[in-house]
């Protein structure tokens, strides 16, 4: 009988400087996971947006804190009771799980909205006033020239 795997990538040398380097990286507090939820983040001028992908989670099942600039989303996927079938691979994840981002600077954690929809969490996360881009206007010279 023939098995099929799948192939999982071992080290990548530029892992560590992709997170070192960047306004929001992440860390695991525990190095064993069962499962942790894929996770987006992007930038505009005026703010962050973290999405992350928990199929299968209930929003009530969801927790998201901050504290001393760590954003932390916690969260726990529940098992099907459904434990008579004869399984010949089974992949889904379940348990609990737990994402942990450094927040940039200055960031103020009352202003973090968060929104639930599909099984994705959006966290929009808007920059200080003083890293906000400002356009600035040219005067005219006063002497009429």
């Amino acid at each position: 009988m023939t098995y099929i795997t799948i192939r999982k990538p071992g080290f990548t040398p530029n892992r560590f400087n992709r997170t070192i380097f960047r306004p929001f990286s992440t860390y695991t507090k525990s190095t064993e996971s069962k499962w942790m939820p894929t996770t987006d983040i992007s930038e505009s001028d005026y703010g962050y947006e973290v999405r992350a992908e928990l199929p299968g989670v209930s929003k009530d099942d969801v927790s998201i804190s901050v504290k001393d600039n760590l954003l932390t989303i916690t969260g726990e996927k529940h098992q099907d009771s459904e434990e008579t079938r004869n399984y010949h691979r089974k992949e889904t994840r379940f348990g609990s799980f737990e994402r942990v981002f450094y927040l940039p600077p200055k960031v103020e954690p009352d202003n973090i909205n968060a929104e639930f929809r599909d099984g994705v969490l959006t966290l929009s996360i808007p920059k200080p006033e003083e890293v906000k881009p400002r356009e600035i206007q040219i005067g005219s010279d006063s002497s009429g020239e």
